[in-house]
Parts: structure tokens; sequence; C-alpha cells
């Protein structure tokens, strides 16, 4: 049989590629009488290399999806709320740069709810005022979609109720509650309570309403944590002040420093250590400044001036302290905090101020004269490192 010179050819380069463990491109083997062309040998194929430009514009993106809210509430001169506000009457600063905002309604997303409630000796006969309560909470502040959680602290925390939208229930923890202990352990049940509401949907508001007297005793956690903490996943803080004078117990408070929420008073730096805030942050890690915050009066106080921690806390992210305590009082106040967390509008914007780390100021300023403003200090701020 005549030998088919062509494919003694293909069968050659074959045999080369083999040996050569290249990646090849191969000829299809050759019909009589077509020529078949030469094998062709290419080297492995290299990747382009990434684009500087575009990798920084992808971390910019991915920087940039960082989304803000500031629930805002906005009071006319007689303290009443202000409902018939547009779009276009708000400006926020973010560290003073105007931004622009993706979203602006007024609030109606379904509400997440820690009541924190003291609950150390001291305050045991105030107890029975807020056993009464689990009605206002159901139907006024939180509606049909929203959900309260139980928290109690003295010596310890507990967590007496997980989330649930049922009313019956509520009463229940409620109506358990009992004082021991002679602590009151404020900053840990408000992380403990901010740690819970970290947990919950985005689309959920997250609100702690706190029964205390304002102060804390025997906590592990620092003031500047809490306002971190909760500032971080936008935790709004209302207070209702035990006051328990006013039930004529018989042991004294202890009197608070002179200013309680000094960070150079409460936490005293390492000796010869000069107390700047520059090395408060760097001995303690976070650095709160002082912010101008509207309280419960309508008064514009320093945020360093408040009366209380629980005053400090809820001017800081966006709520209110009262102080004043009776039976009909605490009703009346909890109806009106309802009323504003019912009122308040949504202003959410994407920071174009994220190149600098630390804490953003918020500043939400309304175009109609007369009114005044209450919304979150700010956040804080970390580069990522990824």
């Amino acid at each position: 049989m005549r030998t088919n010179p062509d494919l003694i050819r293909w069968l050659a380069a074959f045999c080369l590629a083999v040996v050569a463990g290249a990646n090849a491109v191969f000829p299809s083997p050759p019909q009589d009488g077509v020529a078949g062309a030469p094998p062709v040998f290419s080297s492995p194929k290299k990747e382009p290399p990434p684009d500087a430009k575009k990798i920084e514009e992808l971390s910019k993106i991915r920087v940039q999806s960082l989304l803000v809210t500031a629930p805002v509430t906005v009071l006319n001169s007689a303290g009443e709320f202000v409902y018939d506000l547009e779009e276009n009457e708000f400006e926020v600063l973010d560290n003073g740069v105007p931004q622009r905002l993706e979203r602006f309604e007024v609030m109606g997303r379904p509400l997440a709810v820690v009541v924190l409630v003291q609950t150390d000796d001291t305050v045991a006969p105030l107890l029975p005022h807020v056993r009464s309560l689990a009605p206002v909470f159901s139907s006024l502040v939180l509606g049909l979609q929203g959900k309260a959680a139980v928290v109690s602290y003295d010596d310890r925390v507990r967590v007496l109720q997980d989330f649930s939208n049922d009313g019956d229930r509520l009463a229940v923890t409620l109506k358990e509650l009992v004082g021991r202990g002679g602590k009151a352990r404020l900053n840990d049940a408000l992380t403990r309570a901010v740690e819970m509401l970290g947990k919950r949907p985005r689309d959920e508001r997250r609100i702690i309403v706190a029964f205390s007297d304002g102060f804390d005793s025997g906590s592990e956690t620092v003031k500047e944590e809490v306002v971190r903490q909760a500032t971080s996943v936008e935790v709004t803080v209302y207070g209702l002040g035990f006051n328990p004078a006013e039930e004529l117990l018989a042991r004294k408070p202890e009197p608070p420093p002179p200013s309680p929420l000094d960070t150079n008073v409460t936490r005293p730096l390492p000796p010869g250590t000069v107390p700047t805030p520059t090395n408060s942050q760097n001995v303690y890690g976070t650095y709160v400044p002082v912010v101008p915050i509207l309280i419960a009066t309508g008064e514009i106080i320093r945020s360093a001036v408040a009366s209380s921690s629980l005053e400090y806390y809820s001017g800081y992210t966006g709520g209110v302290f009262y102080s004043h305590w009776s039976k009909k009082a605490l009703e009346d106040q909890l109806t009106r905090i309802a009323s504003e967390i019912h009122s308040q509008y949504e202003l959410a914007y994407v920071p174009d101020t994220l190149n600098q780390p630390g804490f953003h100021r918020i500043e939400v300023q309304v175009r109609r004269p007369g009114v005044k403003v209450r919304a979150r200090a700010g956040y804080f701020y970390q580069r990522s490192t990824q």
C-alpha cells in the first residue's frame, strides 16, 4: 500500500507536540490530495496586568456604598411637631460638607425597640409604674409591625424577653420586673441593647427606651464606647428618668463628680500625661467630641454639661431624656416619645467625606424660620483595611 506523505508529516507534528508539552493548536488530519498546514505552537496565555486605576475606582465604589441615615425631629416655637416639610427645605452637612440626599421620607418603617429598665434596690418602689405601661408600648410605640425586647440591669444585665410583637407577652414580662442589687450598670446594659438592635434587619428603626435614674454604677463599658457603638448601628436612645427622691427613699445618692461626662475626670490618664483629647483618644481608643444637643426643655446645650449620662446618650443619638418623674408624667412622656418617633423625617445620604476617618459630625439644617431640629450628632467611620 502506498504511504501518504501528508499523513506522515501530520503524525510527526503530533508526536513533537506531545513531547514538548506545550499548548499547541493542531491542524485537522489532511485528506488525500489536501496539504495540511504546519502545526502552530503558542506560549501560555498571560493575563493582562490589573488596571490600577480601575481597582482604585472599584475600591471607591465599595467605600461609597455606606448609606448614612438620620431620623430628624422638627419642632416649632411652641414645641409642636412640624409635619409638612418638603425635601428641598432640608440640608445635611457631613463634617461641614453639604450632601446629596438619596432618600427622604416621613418615618414609616417598622420599629425594633429595646425596653431597658433599671432594677436595683434604689428604684424598686418605682417599678410598678413601669409594669403598667405595656398597653402604651403596644398601641402607641410599636403599632402593628413593631417588635419589643426587654432588658433589665442592676448588678447584672439580663435579657428578659427577645424581640416580639406580642403585646400580652410584653405585659407579662414587665409585670415580672423585680428590684435587686446595689449597682446600676447602665453602660453595660445599653451596650447589650445596642448589640441586640445591631442584629435586626436594616429596614427596622432601632430604638432604646430606657427607664433609669440616668447614672452608671459598676459598668465595665465606658461612655465613649457606648456612643461609638450606638451611632455606628444608628440606634436612637430615649430616656425616662427615675427619681428615687420623689418616692422618699432613705438612701441618698452619692454626689456626682464635678462633670460625670468629662473623660478626664471619670477616667484619669496615666501619671505625667497631659489631659488633652488626643491623649485621651490614644489611651482609651475613642474620642467623643463635644457637640450641641437639643434637650427636653427645648434648650440647646453642650453635650459635656448634660445633667446625666442618659441625657448625654439621648442627645448624642438624636433622642431625648425626660427627667421629671411621676406616674402621670411618665405616661405623658412615653406618649410624646411615641408621637415623636412616628412624626420624624428620615434623611439618607452616601457621604463623600469618607477620606476622613474618625468621627463624622452630622448637621441638619431646615430652611424654615423659627424651628428647632433634633438629629443624631454623627457617626464613627474607620477605613477598611481590605
